[in-house]
């Protein structure tokens, strides 16, 4: 049987889609690092996480503000243009950093 309340919301759904398109791209990177000797597995495994989280909170967070702004399409394609910049800026970063502490 199918609930309508139990099914995630768009934002929530953007959230599970970024962190696992961006977990995916760290894990790439990490994993060349890794195999390279250049960082540690677990060091590795907590870079991956960190950048999988940052791209779930952007990727929410434009969704929902996208959402709220539906009635504004200007508004809407300004922040769905930030997201998007901000995904090639995580990506820039993870090409040319092994592994950065925060």
């Amino acid at each position: 049987m199918s609930n309508s309340t139990d099914q995630l919301s768009p934002a929530s759904r953007a959230m599970l889609v970024s962190a696992l398109l961006g977990g995916s791209a760290s894990g790439m990177r990490q994993w060349q690092a890794y195999q390279q000797g250049e960082v540690e597995i677990d060091q590795a495994v907590q870079q991956v996480l960190r950048d999988a989280g940052k791209t779930a909170l952007a990727g929410g967070a434009a969704t929902a503000i996208a959402g709220q702004l539906a009635g504004r399409p200007v508004l809407s394609m300004l922040t769905i243009l930030s997201a998007g910049a901000a995904g090639l800026y995580l990506l820039d970063e993870l090409k040319g950093k092994p592994n950065e502490e925060n």
